[in-house]
């Protein structure tokens, strides 16, 4: 297997050495008080090295999920991280473990084996040095790794955050678009229903008293008729229902105007009620369009 830092290298002695003291036959419990220390130490370090390598190391996920991304472990240990100080910090530890198994093999040679023999070559300085040194950087790697999960909580978060805020406006795109589609849809059927009955309007009757109303309307001089729209007859009628208003008069009186008046009179009075407001004009030259079927016809068009 491939070990290109020595984790593995490192692994691998920690378990050596722990079998060399067992091949001479000594018992790890009767081993003085600062060995039973160091090989405290070292076992815990061959369980974070072991952790390091398989779950980060050696897991390609890890590696992607930090990509693009700024990460301290891989810094470190990644495999395109340069010579750093925990590569340098494994390789010195691997050297003086190498260095402790050849020693314990030479001195498990002899016939004279205790305790008292071999702990001289747990206590080597160097050797205990790289271990604690070793040690300290992978407390500081396991620092380093909670900072990274942070970072790619965030980044995380941060991502599905917009991929949900983007999601929403391609929703909100889909929705418009598919509300722009049915309000098409709409006018183009109100058009087409607005043009039915424009056709059956039409059919009961084509002529337009809306078109002379504003005609007469337009024509008239200010102040023109309101002696008829103060006058109490007039006032009684508006506010009395059923009752009717007539106003007789010779041809050329005036009363075309005075009722075009009236006509609009109400139509600003009654604007905002729940009123029906028709009306019809007689011509004399029209005599022949203008029976009363006719006007029947064409007040149910105007209250429709």
């Amino acid at each position: 297997m491939a070990d290109p830092f020595g984790i593995v290298g490192v692994i691998s002695l920690t378990i050596q050495i722990t079998k060399a003291v067992v091949q001479v036959g000594l018992d790890w419990k009767d081993a003085p008080d600062n060995v039973k220390a160091f090989m405290a130490e070292l076992a815990t370090l061959k369980t974070v090295l072991s952790e390091t390598n398989t779950n980060l190391l050696l897991n390609p996920d890890f590696a992607a999920a930090f990509h693009n991304r700024p990460s301290f472990i891989l810094s470190q240990l990644g495999a395109n991280a340069p010579r750093t100080e925990t590569r340098f910090m494994l390789d010195l530890c691997q050297n003086n473990l190498e260095a402790l198994v050849k020693e314990l093999t030479k001195r498990g040679q002899s016939h004279l084996l205790g305790w008292e023999r071999l702990k001289g070559a747990f206590l080597a300085k160097n050797t205990r040095d790289s271990v604690e040194n070793l040690s300290r950087q992978c407390q500081i790697l396991n620092n380093m790794l909670s900072i990274d999960t942070a970072v790619i909580a965030a980044s995380t978060h941060k991502e599905v955050s917009e991929a949900r805020k983007e999601q929403q406006q391609w929703h909100q795109t889909d929705t418009n678009a598919l509300l722009a589609i049915q309000s098409s849809v709409d006018q183009s059927t109100s058009w087409q229903k607005s043009k039915e009955e424009q056709a059956i309007l039409d059919w009961l009757s084509p002529i337009d008293y809306t078109s002379q109303q504003h005609d007469f309307i337009r024509r008239r001089q200010s102040g023109t008729g309101q002696w008829l729209l103060d006058a109490a007859e007039y006032q009684e009628w508006v506010g009395v229902k059923k009752k009717t208003l007539f106003c007789p008069g010779i041809p050329g009186a005036g009363k075309t105007i005075l009722t075009a008046i009236v006509i609009n009179n109400l139509s600003i009075r009654f604007a905002n009620e729940n009123v029906g407001l028709a009306y019809v004009y007689c011509n004399f030259k029209r005599q022949d369009e203008q029976r009363i079927d006719d006007f029947l016809a064409n007040l149910l068009k105007q209250l429709s």
